[in-house]
């Protein structure tokens, strides 16, 4: 594994460190600083490399290769490469090498980590499997090499992790898919698998999750139904489904379940019944192979690099008694060996395969040029077979938890104490995972818009079968009401996301009605949950009444629900995720977010305000005279007015329309004059959260149009708290310069805002005590807390 000159260097080092006669871990070992002139030439260590030594071969790769082609161009020169451990770089020991001018302490480069210290060697299977990746050909991820990790993990996994089982159906043989291809050792065919598979035969199977991409892909059809019954030709499919194929096999596994050639994509009925199974397709496979960095099946699972520079390699540290075996000390490689950063791979960038990723109980990823591994219980690499860092969220593993858990998902942690217990922030914290997961979703790719419910529902089928809660066309029944506050966003994101399409997205309704307008199903665009407040909010309506009926491709359905309502006209602020908004309305259309608060800032009638922070609205209608409805002129001349909040708008909506607001939730959300630190004391100002509604032609009936934000108590008809919040105020078009910066006012500005100059707010700042901010959660508000000028009314009202 190691050149003479490598292990010489190890020898001396491990001489010079202080090895205690029991090691639990490579943190016992005290190491020394020491440091060698590897090689004298750029050949000499090329040819220890190609010999191959393991760490010649990783030091030979840090330089790039504008530097090997300059610096290091000559290979005969006298050039010192020199290797050092250094072991003050924190508790585990850290390699470096650089490389000098021959005889002289001149640097041409300098030195650069190419190995550290990861951990203690314990499990010799592990061992076994790094020593067969480096013995055997490993020149690309899908080679014999590669491959050895792949069967450790999965070796691994079934044997031992009991997490990764399922506990859903007490034999996790009893289901296999409709349909399975057979790659066994003869022809590959499409096979039905209640026909064609003995009860008592192998039915382990293996699904690949995969990107369709832009180049045409095989797939089964009614008119070649029969022929891939008989066989399909390798020449016939994608790179993927070829190197899929092939890793299957070389895994041991005879069928594999590819969903373009398992189902019959030209078949309404065969895709709807298949599409219902998805979860258990993935849960019940035994492995999910998942072409990650795959944009299209032309691009394949395989990726071409050196896999010695990908995996670690292992030093041998020799016990006080030489009767017992040496410890094996694990020591990550860093030479360059690619590109760094690039972010998520593509195939995660898709909506469809979120559930792929959630449940399957075991991965194995072609990521790049390095294989990878998860689990439930384990996450590796090829560099990190054991210890990987996870791209799961927090909320991703509790969900992937709870499906394959045999308790309440909506409940409290089984240690829990009684004082936890005695209130409900655990059932409301799951439910939060599960609004990230839908925001984690909707800012995903997709196709067809139509698959918006239904690439969601092997999740959602899979959660249900632990919980008691209903769920209702993509929210859940414990929380309907926090589910119902979904919002299309004016500057949010959620995380990085940056797969969804939306210039191709050119209506935020879809061509056909697939849900019911109060869910996040019901658009087409991303959308957005408030995550650092749907912990504290309080109901203040009453649920009478919810019901879905359809499959899960399509669903109608209905919510009654009681509660306080107000009626006015709102003048939108647009996000840029309505197209059509971009196209008609671009001057009341926010721009996508910049990171700089004073580039997205929207102008009405010379004021200049945040959408986050104010709405456009009017008690009555902004043109009672009505001799003129044109939007410009109820703009220009209506009698709207800015007041605290947000509304967020689900599609272009008529200023001349009446809404009707429902409120839903509220909250105690106050601050002080000088900090941007929210409040939740009893003292604090209301925060209301209230669907806007329009009627259906249907009388009692309301469709829902956006979600409008009250604060400071505007639902209550108050403005409680500062008017002048620091960074949240009306301006004048000059207080921000071009580039998005704040110009504080001059004197003669704050004279201007005191004395004569009108910002528009509805309401005048109130003093302490204007009303009670006290109230009683999940009860409809007190009508004692409203202003004598404001009209609202106890309603019921049917949402569709």
């Amino acid at each position: 594994m190691f050149c003479d000159r490598c292990q010489t260097f190890w020898d001396e080092a491990i001489a010079k460190a202080v090895v205690p006669n029991a090691i639990t871990s490579c943190e016992d070992i005290r190491w020394a600083a020491h440091e060698v002139v590897l090689h004298r030439s750029i050949g000499a260590l090329k040819r220890s490399s190609d010999a191959p030594c393991r760490l010649c071969r990783i030091i030979f790769s840090t330089p790039t290769s504008y530097e090997h082609s300059t610096i290091l161009q000559n290979h005969d020169e006298s050039i010192d490469v020199v290797l050092k451990i250094d072991p003050n770089k924190g508790p585990h020991p850290v390699l470096s090498a650089g490389f000098r001018k021959g005889n002289s302490n001149d640097m041409l480069i300098m030195a650069r980590m190419v190995g550290s210290c990861s951990g203690l060697l314990k499990d010799d299977d592990l061992a076994t499997s790094l020593y067969r990746s480096a013995q055997l050909p490993n020149d690309h991820t899908g080679s014999d090499g590669a491959l050895q990790l792949a069967k450790y993990w999965l070796n691994k996994c079934t044997d031992t992790h009991t997490a990764c089982r399922r506990t859903v159906l007490s034999d996790e043989r009893s289901f296999v898919p409709t349909r399975l291809l057979d790659v066994g050792d003869g022809a590959i065919r499409l096979i039905e698998t209640e026909h064609e598979l003995e009860q008592d035969s192998e039915r382990d199977f293996v699904a690949l999750s995969h990107c369709w991409g832009l180049v045409p892909i095989i797939r089964t059809l009614k008119d070649n139904y029969e022929a891939h019954r008989k066989s399909i030709t390798p020449d016939a499919l994608s790179k993927t489904f070829r190197e899929a194929i092939s890793t299957t096999r070389q895994l041991g596994h005879r069928y594999i379940w590819i969903d373009s050639l398992c189902i019959i994509q030209d078949d309404g009925d065969d895709w709807s019944k298949e599409a219902a199974t998805m979860a258990d397709v993935y849960q019940c496979a035994v492995l999910t192979i998942a072409a990650a960095h795959a944009p299209g099946g032309d691009i394949g699972c395989y990726a071409y690099r050196d896999g010695l520079l990908e995996l670690p390699f292992v030093i041998e540290v020799p016990q006080a008694d030489s009767a017992h075996p040496p410890h094996k000390i694990l020591f990550s490689s860093y030479g360059r060996v690619g590109a760094l950063g690039g972010g998520d791979p593509v195939l995660f960038g898709r909506a469809w395969v979120l559930q792929e990723q959630l449940l399957s109980p075991r991965i194995l990823m072609y990521d790049g040029t390095q294989l990878k591994w998860e689990c439930l219980t384990m996450y590796g690499s090829e560099s990190s077979p054991t210890s990987g860092i996870t791209r799961h969220e927090l909320y991703h593993k509790s969900i992937r938890t709870g499906i394959m858990d045999d308790k309440e998902f909506f409940d409290y942690p089984r240690n829990a104490t009684e004082e936890q217990r005695g209130y409900d922030f655990w059932p409301r914290m799951k439910h939060q995972y599960w609004c990230n997961l839908v925001m984690d979703y909707t800012h995903r790719g997709m196709t067809k818009s139509k698959d918006r419910l239904v690439a969601l529902a092997g999740i959602a089928q899979a959660l249900s079968r632990h919980t008691n809660n209903s769920y209702w066309a993509g929210l859940w029944s414990d929380h309907f009401t926090t589910g119902l506050l979904w919002y299309i966003a004016h500057n949010e994101n959620f995380q990085s996301m940056k797969s969804f399409d939306i210039v191709k997205n050119e209506t935020v309704r879809p061509e056909e009605t697939i849900a019911p307008s109060w869910t996040w199903a019901a658009v087409t665009t991303p959308v957005m949950y408030a995550q650092t407040e749907i912990l504290d909010y309080d109901r203040i309506c009453k649920v009478i009444d919810v019901g879905v009926s359809g499959g899960i491709e399509k669903q109608t359905g209905y919510a009654t629900i009681r509660g306080h309502v107000r009626t006015g006209y709102l003048n939108p602020i647009y996000s840029h995720y309505i197209r059509e908004a971009v196209e008609k309305l671009p001057h009341v259309t926010a721009p996508p977010p910049t990171g700089r608060k004073g580039q997205e800032y929207a102008t009405f009638k010379g004021r200049l305000f945040h959408p986050n922070d104010y709405f456009i609205f009017s008690d009555a209608h902004p043109n009672p005279k009505r001799n003129d409805l044109s939007m410009e002129h109820v703009t220009r001349q209506g009698n709207f007015r800015l007041l605290r909040g947000s509304f967020k708008p689900d599609e272009i909506i008529d200023p001349t329309t009446e809404i009707t607001f429902l409120a839903i939730a509220q909250q105690h959300f106050g601050s002080s004059l000088e900090s941007l630190i929210h409040t939740h004391d009893d003292a604090a100002a209301i925060k209301v959260h209230a669907l806007a509604l329009v009627p259906t032609d249907k009388p009692g009936q309301y469709r829902r149009i956006g979600l409008s934000i009250w604060e400071q108590c505007a639902w209550y008809g108050y403005l409680c708290g500062w008017k002048d919040e620091r960074d949240r105020r009306v301006y004048r078009p000059g207080n921000y310069s071009e580039d998005g910066y704040l110009q504080e006012d001059s004197w003669w500005d704050w004279l201007a805002r005191k004395l004569w100059w009108d910002d528009l707010e509805a309401y005048d700042e109130c003093t302490i005590g204007a009303h009670d901010h006290v109230y009683t959660s999940n009860t409809l508000p007190d009508r004692a807390k409203y202003h004598g000028k404001i009209k609202v009314e106890e309603r019921t009202v049917t949402i569709v």
